[in-house]
């Protein structure tokens, strides 16, 4: 399910004793979007040196292990 609240809502009114499922997707999205907060908030933090440094931190950290 959509992690909007009117949804959740409706489901909850209409059907009391269901359980929410929440998709992979939007999970993944929450995720993504505090790693990016986080991120961004370090590189406020660091000499221009450093940030040179992590030029490419958000592809590294979105890439595979594996690639």
């Amino acid at each position: 399910m959509d992690l909007w609240n009117p949804y959740k809502s409706a489901v909850n009114t209409v059907i009391p004793h269901a359980k929410i499922v929440i998709d992979k997707f939007h999970i993944i999205k929450l995720a993504n979007k505090a790693l990016e907060k986080i991120r961004k908030a370090n590189r406020k933090n660091v000499s221009a040196e450093e940030r040179r440094q992590l030029m490419r931190d958000l592809y590294v950290l979105l890439t595979r292990r594996k690639d």
